[in-house]
C-alpha cells in the first residue's frame, strides 16, 4: 500500500512547533513516517535535556483534516502533552468519533538511554 504524502500546511508548522515549544520543547520542522496503514507528521525534540527526544507523531489526516486551531484543540483536549512528557514519544489518530493516543514503539534495536 502507497501512503499519499500531503504537505503539512504552514499555519499547522507553525502552531505545532509553538505548542511544543510551549510546554519545553525545541522541536525541528514535521518530518514523515509511514507506519504499515497510515502516514504520520513527526516533531521531534532538537536538543533532549534528559537523554531521550520528545516527540510528537500526528497522523496525516488529522493533519490535512483539522485547521491548526482545531489541532491544539485535540491536543490539549486529550492532554497529549502529560503524555509525551510520560512516554516521551506518542501518537495521536483519529479513531471513530475520538482520539487514540498511542505509545510509539521503538525500533528494532534501540534502546532506552538511562541517565
Amino acid at each position: 500500500m502507497t501512503l499519499a504524502r500531503l504537505p503539512v500546511p504552514p499555519e499547522t508548522e507553525v502552531a505545532i512547533a509553538q505548542w511544543m515549544r510551549r510546554h519545553g520543547w525545541q522541536v525541528e520542522p514535521a518530518r514523515w513516517e509511514a507506519d504499515p496503514e497510515l502516514g504520520f507528521y513527526v516533531w521531534q525534540e532538537l536538543q533532549p535535556r534528559l537523554g531521550r527526544s520528545h516527540g510528537l507523531w500526528i497522523a496525516e489526516p488529522m493533519v490535512s483534516g483539522l485547521s491548526a486551531e482545531g489541532l491544539l484543540g485535540v491536543l490539549e483536549g486529550e492532554a497529549v502533552a502529560e503524555e509525551i512528557r510520560i512516554s516521551f514519544r506518542v501518537r495521536i489518530q483519529e479513531r471513530g468519533a475520538g482520539y487514540r493516543i498511542s505509545v510509539v514503539p521503538r525500533r528494532s534495536g534501540e534502546y532506552r538511554r538511562v541517565e
